[in-house]
């Protein structure tokens, strides 16, 4: 095997394998599987010298303007001739082809550069082949090629050849791991599959059925496959719908998972080093064609270095999906803050606290841009605690983890017996003193929060000076941050009433309904969540009962465009006034609320203005009632059940109950409120910093950490150029946004790295699911699956299906018929919510999202937490 030597022309010919300095990592890599044995397409390569004679010429230096001149370069005559005279040597004139990226350095054993350039399929004629060549020279210079080739190294843009190879009308496609890429388990190779071309699985648009090979043994895990990308027959390609009864079937028989599976370990072999392909079985016969191979760049090593165990239990729902640097950052200082408080509230030395600070520091953390529970770390923290090594389970469930942990980190010798049970009862003494100062610290805190947040009512921090922003911030975080007592004390004894009340249910009413604990504390009012909702159906009934603004609210649809009118029309000067102080007030309470991120209904008042459209057309079917009656029968239940000292027992714990998970609803409001405060600082710093020609825009801000942002102000800060530094988190961010999920919970040892292997769905998913029944009611309808509530889409009738909800989620639950969500508890903000409107409710439902579609009609029983999918019995 010897390189070719490239002669005075840009097209380098197909023989041996070429040289990589001219062909590039993808087209050599093409010659040595074709050297290797494999069934590889017929292609050209046009190398690097007609990039960098012909694409860079006349270009001393590379600038913003570089990609668009490129996409209207003017090939030169004899260039095309010579192109074309290739294609036809080739065989490859007039039949459809694949133009694609094959930059040195791609596809190499340091960086792969996968999904960087572009691809361009199904390219037919003689002007879509010169736009495909244009596209991928151009995408050289894109933002996110150029971050990740500064990531690994490089200065300048990559030296680019172009590969074009006949086009493969696959049947079924997709990529194939030589060994367990995730695992690193050297005897299993894993194979994903998508009907049709593999752009989709590649891109991360599809879903994939995934195949674990080891030996002969096939592990299949197959996925909702609704679409498929299919070449159109004179060129391009079409996103089509799978055939209803092939969506679920595997893509792969066996015996064909295994032929790729031994034909990546094969290729591996002779390639030397474990390889990713990509590969497609061609229609008509199922011929098993490679199309590109590159060595695996991630593969984990033998575990060394420190366990870190992720889980995302309960956090997902105040930080779900994707997060900023900016918000991450505060969040980690928040919760380091906010831990240290009650560790001294529960008594543990300041020695301790010191000793581990390292654990209360690192109790978040950031995989793939999304926020994770440092899991050991967090039981560290609780191991400092007295009498954690009996109480460990009860810790565990105020946690919310959803599987107990089997080795938890050794617990550090503080104390000896003895005297842990002095530390114990000193503990308990401070818990009961806290508890009975409850009632006037909580409006205490309240107030405490009206008096810091007065300042900012009203004030547009956009004309503030940034030193004087920063002052505001460190303000609040020593008024309000460093003296979070009430909310701590507050949730720590509703999370313990609200235990106990479920334990004494289970124990001395054993034959009670399953959700009387939920509807004991139906009705107890004054539950601020409820607010928002209540306010916007009123502004509803005032639009439907006044015919002028009912006829504005429909004679203007663009609900931007609608609220300027409003605000414009004398005659509507009230209600304008009505929604105006809704905003002041409940702005901030909406999805996503604690990322620093979200833009706001005082932001963006357009999901409001809709909501209140579609519940004056008549879409709100509930208002609540119901509730007073639920809690009225399960008291009645309870004191006919019990008698005597248990029943004064039962209702002293079940009044604090109420009381506590009351407040633990309105505490978190204030906390929504300093949130909002946060955000509206930040922004107005990024504002201060885009106009000194730090940023781009004001917005930039949210890709900087906090310690960054102020370091900068103060001189101290080790970056001074926050222009480049912004952009390369932007791309890394796009990329997680592109890119699939990690696991809930997943362990990785030494610093940690995205992780994304799909989550198995038991098979006894398909047809009945289970969860926590939180509100009572049985309802049959469709469901509809949101994944944002400001594109519900219509609800009316309809069944709410969520990964999870937070309180700006509640403003859509008048509409439903029931709610379910993956995840969640009975404390959460859905199972509150949905109690005090009476609204059927399950949560924490395992594989919701992946098993049910949208449409689909489904039962469920809020009492015993369980839904049957009707379609699937029939």
């Amino acid at each position: 095997m010897s390189d070719t030597v490239l002669g005075p022309t840009y097209v380098i010919p197909p023989g041996a394998v070429p040289p990589l300095e001219e062909a590039g990592g993808k087209a050599r890599n093409l010659g040595l599987l074709r050297d290797a044995g494999a069934d590889v397409p017929p292609w050209i390569v046009i190398g690097t010298a007609a990039f960098r004679r012909i694409a860079l010429e006349g270009a001393p230096a590379v600038t913003a303007a570089t990609r668009e001149r490129i996409l209207a370069l003017d090939l030169p005559a004899g260039f095309r001739a010579e192109v074309l005279a290739a294609l036809d040597a080739a065989g490859l004139a007039g039949e459809l082809l694949a133009v694609r990226s094959s930059a040195v350095g791609e596809d190499g054993k340091t960086a792969s550069f996968a999904g960087q350039f572009d691809t361009v399929l199904g390219v037919r004629g003689e002007e879509a082949l010169w736009d495909a060549l244009r596209r991928v020279w151009a995408s050289a210079f894109s933002a996110h090629a150029l971050a990740y080739q500064a990531q690994h190294g490089g200065s300048a843009p990559p030296r680019m050849a172009v590969l074009i190879q006949a086009m493969v009308d696959a049947e079924v496609a997709g990529v194939a791991f030589s060994v367990d890429p995730v695992r690193g388990a050297a005897d299993t190779a894993v194979v994903s599959a998508v009907y049709g071309l593999g752009e989709g699985l590649v891109s991360g648009e599809l879903d994939a059925d995934t195949f674990r090979v080891t030996g002969d043994t096939v592990e299949a895990e197959l996925a909702d496959k609704d679409r498929a990308f299919r070449l159109r027959p004179h060129g391009g390609t079409d996103v089509v719908p799978v055939p209803e009864g092939d969506r679920e079937r595997a893509t792969l028989s066996a015996g064909e998972a295994r032929r790729i599976a031994e034909a990546a370990r094969s290729l591996a072999a002779k390639l030397g080093g474990p390889q990713d392909l990509e590969w497609a079985l061609a229609a008509g016969g199922r011929r098993l064609f490679i199309l590109q191979a590159r060595p695996i760049t991630t593969l984990p090593t033998a575990p060394a270095g420190e366990r870190r165990l992720w889980d995302n239990s309960n956090i997902v729902e105040s930080y779900s999906g994707v997060t900023t640097p900016l918000t991450f950052s505060f969040a980690r200082c928040v919760y380091e803050e906010v831990y240290l408080q009650f560790c001294r509230l529960l008594g543990v030395d300041e020695r301790l606290l010191e000793e581990h600070r390292h654990a209360f520091a690192n109790m978040l953390g950031l995989v793939g841009g999304r926020v994770y529970y440092n899991l050991l770390n967090w039981y560290r923290v609780l191991a400092l605690l007295p009498g954690y090594t009996v109480n460990r389970d009860f810790m565990e469930r105020m946690m919310g983890v959803r599987e107990k942990l089997a080795d938890p980190p050794p617990v550090p010798q503080v104390a000896g017996r003895t005297e842990d049970a002095v530390r114990t009862a000193k503990m308990v003494w401070r818990l009961l003193r806290a508890q009975r100062g409850l009632a006037g610290e909580v409006p205490l805190f309240h107030a405490r929060v009206d008096a810091a947040l007065a300042p900012l009512a009203g004030v547009d921090l956009r004309s503030w000076s940034a030193d004087d922003l920063a002052a505001l911030y460190r303000d609040l975080e020593e008024k309000l941050l460093r003296h979070w007592r009430a909310p701590l004390v507050n949730d720590f004894f509703a999370m313990i009433f609200f235990g106990v009340l479920v334990r004494m249910v289970e124990k001395w009413l054993p034959d009670a309904p399953p959700t009387l604990a939920n509807d004991l504390l139906c009705g107890e009012g004054g539950i601020i969540s409820t607010e928002p909702a209540r306010l916007v159906l009123q502004m509803a009934e005032r639009v439907a009962s006044d015919p002028p603004l009912a006829a504005l609210f429909e004679e203007e649809t663009d609900d931007a465009r609608l609220w300027e009118r409003l605000a414009a029309a004398q005659e509507h000067a009230g209600f304008h006034e009505e929604l105006r102080a809704y905003v002041e007030r409940f702005g901030d309470r909406c999805a996503n609320e604690l990322k620093l991120e979200t833009l706001t209904h005082g932001d963006d008042p357009s999901f409001l203005v809709r909501l209140i459209r579609t519940y004056a057309r008549g879409g709100a079917v509930r208002q609540g009632g119901r509730e007073g009656e639920i809690r009225a029968a399960a008291e009645a239940l309870a004191r006919s059940r019990l008698s005597g000292v248990r029943r004064r027992v039962f209702f002293a714990v079940l009044a604090q109950a109420r009381r506590r998970v009351r407040d633990r609803e309105n505490l978190r409001f204030e906390r929504t409120r300093v949130f909002g405060a946060v955000r509206r600082i930040f922004l107005a710093l990024g504002a201060r910093l885009a106009e000194a020609g730090r940023l781009d825009t004001p917005r930039d801000v949210l890709y900087l950490r906090v310690d960054e942002i102020f370091s900068h102000l103060d001189g101290t800060g080790v970056t001074a150029e926050l222009r480049p530094l912004v952009a390369l988190r932007r791309a890394e961010f796009e990329a997680h946004e592109r890119g699939p999920a990690p696991p809930d919970r997943f362990e990785t040892r030494g610093p940690p790295a995205d992780c994304a292997t799909a989550r198995v769905i038991p098979a006894a998913h398909q047809g009945s699911l289970k969860g926590v029944g939180c509100s009572p009611g049985i309802v049959r309808a469709p469901v509809r699956i949101v994944r944002d509530p400001a594109h519900a889409g219509d609800l009316l009738g309809h069944i709410l299906v969520a990964e999870r909800t937070d309180p700006g989620w509640t403003l859509i639950f008048p509409a439903v018929e029931g709610v379910l969500v993956q995840r969640g508890s009975l404390l959460s903000h859905s199972a509150i919510v949905a109690r005090e409107l009476a609204l059927p409710c399950i949560v924490s439902i395992p594989g919701l999202m992946e098993v049910l579609r949208d449409g689909e009609v489904v039962e469920m029983d809020g009492t015993a937490g369980t839904l049957r999918r009707i379609e699937a019995e029939g």
